[in-house]
């Protein structure tokens, strides 16, 4: 009697359907049934993957048997890698088949299952795919962690991000323009506004977040810039600084993740150390497009490895880190405080520490004698209530009013009484690093750079190749270099050769500004 069989063809993936894949397992099986005077019955094809059977195609030629028993023999297919990758759910369904009446069948591999010894030839053809399987998987999970230890996410961007590739060609997530709308739903949260709103907002802007994965996107680090890596059997949990730009600042989120947590406290997570080679990374901006320089660093003809700030949105600047480094180096130099003029200024701390002084003893005095008082009327009304000369409400809301009062003072009174060896330490290292600004920054590491840089320059930075641009100084930093000029012998400019400030005006004369002004702005 002729044999009926079904027939199977399958690839892994939709571009590997549309080659020749198919094309050539089918031709494959026909071959074989004309040869044999097999009938074909039912053909499907599929392009998922056969880690299980939950394939669609696969789940139909289920429903067909179950409504056409007794209709096939045979289920062939080319190879068993084919039918599939997993062993026991292989041995499984040709157990499901056989009670059919069907065998499994690969035409390459073919299996006599009559010969008992065959069953060991049929456990390799089974086991071999489940192997090439996990390996493929450990290489791919080994790939995606050494790619999110470099900092690159390689997978679905988070919204208010798009996935490209940078000027090397490796995977990189920048800013869309969902980006503002979702830094302000961030803003909205740590202001006490509620979820809800926060997503009915990001709906109404475009931003289709669903209600169950807007937490998710709220506790979501990438948004500030950083990636985790997930702990694995050899290495901690770490979070990564990112190799994209953050929409929001770390202290927003840290904000967002404390309203989350019901206002608890929440220490940031050590995250790993900038590279040396690239401290102005998120600190220089873009000429053209405004957005911030990133870093990386690529190899050249001869092999060797310089590195490079550039822009990843527009990709109309490049500059070597080298370069912009020097230069930096060099604005601070000639921003600090000239040799001649130190003793003047740490004359003025002097003179700001001891006139402050004076003012904190008076207050201490004050507040002491206030504190006296409390305590006495305190003690009159319980002579009171014990004399029954007045009522218990009375009472309490007497000692209510004078408690409250006492305990304010006490708690000014412990913030004065704190040493002021403290306060003056932090005054004379702040001058200290003033006075020897390029050399602290060039020997301080990543961080306390970022950190430096951040409290002189209050606005970005843009670097032409040349020289450095800016909007703004720090004022504290611009009185000190007024007075050093007003107290210069030369009539030297105040700003460093390499550095432009737009809108900038030479300060007055330094007579106008009294030594508390000046040191308002140090402190």
């Amino acid at each position: 009697m002729r044999k009926r069989a079904a027939l199977m063809s399958r690839v892994s993936s939709d571009e590997q359907a549309k080659g020749y894949s198919l094309g050539v397992q089918s031709e494959a099986l026909e071959t074989y049934c004309l040869r044999n005077d097999i009938e074909i019955v039912y053909y499907f094809t599929e392009d998922h993957s056969a880690k299980n059977f939950e394939r669609p195609a696969f789940k139909q030629f289920l429903e067909y048997l179950r409504k056409n028993k007794g209709s096939i023999d045979l289920f062939l297919f080319t190879s068993w890698d084919r039918f599939s990758r997993n062993a026991m759910d292989a041995y499984h369904m040709i157990d499901r088949l056989k009670k059919l009446g069907i065998e499994a069948q690969s035409i390459e591999q073919p299996i006599d299952f009559s010969v008992p010894e065959n069953k060991m030839m049929l456990a390799m053809y089974l086991v071999m795919p489940e192997v090439d399987n996990d390996r493929r998987s450990i290489k791919i999970r080994g790939g995606i962690r050494a790619a999110l230890k470099a900092g690159r996410w390689c997978r679905a961007a988070p919204y208010g991000y798009r996935n490209t590739r940078d000027e090397n060609n490796r995977p990189i997530i920048v800013p869309t323009e969902h980006a503002e709308t979702i830094r302000i739903a961030f803003q909205m949260i740590a202001k006490g506004k509620t979820q809800p709103q926060a997503l009915e907002f990001l709906n109404n802007a475009g931003v289709p977040v669903k209600k169950s994965r807007f937490s998710t996107l709220l506790r979501n680090p990438m948004y500030m810039g950083k990636i985790e890596v997930p702990a694995s059997d050899e290495e901690p949990y770490a979070l990564i600084e990112g190799k994209h730009d953050g929409i929001v600042s770390e202290k927003l989120f840290y904000q967002v993740q404390q309203v989350l947590k019901g206002n608890r406290p929440n220490i940031p997570i050590e995250t790993a150390v900038q590279n040396k080679q690239l401290p102005l990374r998120g600190i220089l901006k873009c000429s053209a497009c405004g957005g911030k320089l990133t870093g990386s660093r690529s190899r050249s003809r001869n092999g060797t490895r310089h590195a490079y700030y550039h822009c990843n949105h527009c990709r109309a600047e490049r500059y070597r880190a080298e370069n912009a480094n020097e230069t930096m180096i060099e604005v601070l130099n000639d921003l600090r405080l000239a040799n001649d003029n130190v003793i003047i200024h740490r004359e003025l701390v002097k003179r700001m520490l001891n006139g402050g002084e004076s003012d904190r003893k008076g207050r201490i005095s004050k507040l002491q004698n206030l504190i006296d008082q409390q305590n006495e009327r305190i003690e009159r009304l319980e002579d009171n209530l014990a004399d029954v000369a007045i009522s218990s409400e009375d009472f309490i809301r007497m000692k209510t009013r004078f408690s409250n009062s006492r305990n304010q003072a006490q708690q000014e009174l412990i913030d004065l009484k704190v040493d002021n060896t403290e306060k003056s330490e932090i005054l004379k290292r702040a001058l200290d690093v003033i006075i020897g600004l390029g050399d602290f920054y060039a020997d301080a590491d990543a961080k306390s750079k970022i950190k430096l840089l951040g409290s002189i320059f209050p606005e970005m930075i843009e670097f032409d190749g040349k020289k450095c641009r800016t909007t703004k100084i720090n004022e504290a930093i611009t009185l000190c270099l007024s007075i050093d000029k007003g107290f210069s012998k030369k009539e030297n400019r105040i700003l460093p050769e390499k550095l432009e400030v737009s809108g900038w005006v030479d300060l007055v004369s330094p007579c106008s500004y009294g030594v508390e002004s000046l040191f308002y702005y140090y402190s």
